[in-house]
């Protein structure tokens, strides 16, 4: 297959590479920079940043894809201020409209495209479960910038090609994201509760990512938002208890949400709030999971 990646070098885009190449699969990456690769099936192209508009970068591109993915987004692990929450939504709405035309002009119809999304969807509770069929709107700036991304990729839906809105949740890998700055705390004993320490935790191992991606992008009948989360949500104050027992660390520390929210301001709530999601459209698509429970998913990444 021929599959194009947009943020193919990020945390997500460089694992579900690693798979594809593996299976012999040509992977073009979008890349602002000159790039090269000695791997025979990864291919670097580099695009305009400045200029979306400018498709130059498509010419030399095969003249059919199976796969298109778009992760392509500012981090969120930035300091917020208001420039910078601009740029968290133009640079994932240019790089999508910019896809959107590049597969209108070259009339490629891959069999999927599939648009990185985010839990930050649906609101926080405590209380509330949500799953793919809730159609909600906008209640702070995380959810204003997942439902404008999700309404921009809806483009891509208009040209006849199956488009998913991959709403990823809490990934779990000991090498980026999360839980690398969890484990940071626990190794100066500073591990324990959170804030209230009862919101949810929607997590996934990120093996059980890129298994996710590689079969909404290959079956047919799944499109629109597909939650990628574990079937086994968890709370904060439990997931501190698996994680303490794993590593071995103690968990009597207690951060309260008014210390991270001096710290690190509107973006605290991304540890102090969560969602309990439910992966409907995984499990009636009878995916299987490599680690269906947090302890199955920590043991096997602190194995390694």
């Amino acid at each position: 297959m021929n599959i194009l990646i947009s943020g193919g070098t990020g945390f997500i885009g460089s694992h579900l590479t690693d798979a594809f190449k593996k299976d012999y699969h040509h992977v073009y990456i979008l890349s602002r920079q000159e790039k090269s690769s000695e791997h025979p099936y990864v291919h670097y192209v580099q695009y305009d940043s400045e200029n979306y508009n400018d498709l130059t970068w498509a010419r030399d591109l095969p003249d059919d894809f199976d796969l298109v993915y778009n992760f392509s987004g500012a981090t969120l692990n930035h300091k917020w201020s208001e420039d910078y929450k601009e740029e968290i939504v133009s640079s994932r709405l240019n790089m999508t409209n910019m896809l959107y035309q590049w597969l209108f002009d070259s009339k490629i119809k891959p069999l999927a495209f599939i648009n990185a999304s985010a839990v930050g969807y649906y609101p926080t509770s405590k209380l509330v479960e949500y799953d793919e069929y809730d159609i909600l709107s906008p209640n702070d700036f995380l959810s204003e910038v997942v439902n404008r991304w999700e309404h921009a990729a809806e483009q891509i839906k208009s040209l006849g090609i199956r488009t998913i809105y991959a709403r990823f949740g809490l990934i779990l890998d000991r090498h980026h994201g999360a839980l690398k700055e969890l484990e940071k705390l626990y190794k100066v004993n500073l591990g324990g509760n959170i804030a209230s320490s009862r919101q949810w935790y929607s997590w996934i191992h990120i093996d059980d990512v890129i298994n996710a991606l590689y079969f909404i992008g290959l079956n047919s009948d799944i499109e629109g938002p597909v939650n990628i989360t574990a079937p086994i949500p968890v709370r904060q104050k439990d997931f501190s208890k698996v994680l303490s027992a794993i590593i071995g660390k103690p968990n009597f520390f207690k951060t309260p949400a008014f210390l991270l929210q001096t710290m690190l301001g509107e973006r605290a709530m991304l540890i102090t709030e969560g969602q309990k999601v439910h992966p409907r459209k995984l499990l009636n698509n009878d995916f299987k999971y490599l680690y269906p429970t947090l302890d199955q998913a920590l043991e096997a990444l602190y194995d390694k």
